[in-house]
């Protein structure tokens, strides 16, 4: 029943694309079990990686993928598990699915740590041309998404944004009723300025990644890239830090009303979806 998004930090976290392929792919044992070359193909949308980079990259994929099957997977199963215990109750408390989220996030932080070194090491060997080419494509994914997600009035974004959310919905839940449909449509406006904080927030982000990477010749930019990587929140502006725990919140909340409101052919269909979920992660063999 995931929503969030994975695109603020895409060249340096890609192995983020983890959790949300397990959480949001309707096949995850298709997508996981090709995460070796789905990966690859990722990064080759941001940096033209040389040969010798290439073969310097790919054991270090494994590994990093090696990991994340033998330690993250069963974490998953637990969460999943919690998570469809939550859901079953007939109205699902918001804090225990504020909580869930947290433990989410939790999980994407343990992946920031197990990449950094990687990552670290893979900016810090870039050419001039390739941090070119790495800015080009953050540029291009900022003006896409400026022009999708801020250009239009606030008004067209706050029901572009409930549109999304039911859009999202109908594989878990099915035919929303009409209360559903209105507790999306309060929360989308509850939303307000969002796409702006979020947007603004990023570009604060990137800012502080093109001055790091300026001086990756430095001795401490090991000691600077892991602090960006692994504590983005401490680089929120407090706007943004305020919007963002808001948010939470509203989506929980959201969330919380829209199972009390479920008949009990949406809370069947959901829960198919959590046993298919867990069944997929359940059948990946990890090689030893």
């Amino acid at each position: 029943m995931s929503v969030l998004r994975w695109s603020t930090v895409k060249p340096l976290l890609l192995l983020l694309c983890l959790s949300l392929l397990v959480t949001a792919c309707s096949r995850l044992g298709l997508a996981y079990r090709n995460l070796d070359w789905l990966l690859p193909w990722r990064i080759n949308d941001y940096l033209n990686l040389t040969n010798q980079q290439q073969a310097w990259l790919k054991p270090r994929l494994q590994k990093h993928l090696q990991w994340h099957c033998s330690t993250e997977l069963p974490r998953y199963i637990d969460w999943l598990h919690n998570t469809e215990s939550i859901l079953a109750e007939p109205q699902p408390n918001s804090s225990q699915l504020l909580e869930q989220f947290t433990q989410f996030d939790a999980a994407l932080q343990r992946i920031s740590i197990e990449i950094t070194p990687t990552a670290v090491t893979l900016l810090q060997g870039l050419n001039e041309q390739q941090i070119s080419e790495l800015y080009a494509a953050l540029d291009e994914d900022n003006l896409e998404d400026r022009q999708d997600f801020l250009e239009p009035p606030l008004s067209v974004q706050i029901s572009e944004r409930r549109e999304r959310m039911q859009e999202r919905l109908r594989p878990w839940l099915g035919r929303l009723n009409t209360a559903q449909t209105e507790h999306i449509a309060e929360w989308a406006n509850s939303l307000g300025e969002q796409n702006r904080l979020w947007l603004e927030n990023r570009l604060l982000w990137q800012t502080q990644l093109r001055r790091i990477v300026a001086e990756r010749n430095s001795a401490d930019f090991a000691q600077q890239l892991t602090r960006l990587l692994q504590q983005r929140q401490a680089l929120y502006s407090e706007e943004y830090r305020t919007s963002y725990a808001r948010s939470r919140q509203a989506l929980a909340a959201l969330f919380s009303q829209l199972l009390s409101s479920a008949d009990a052919a949406q809370r069947e269909r959901l829960s198919h979806r959590l046993l298919d979920l867990s069944r997929d992660l359940s059948e990946q063999q990890c090689a030893a």
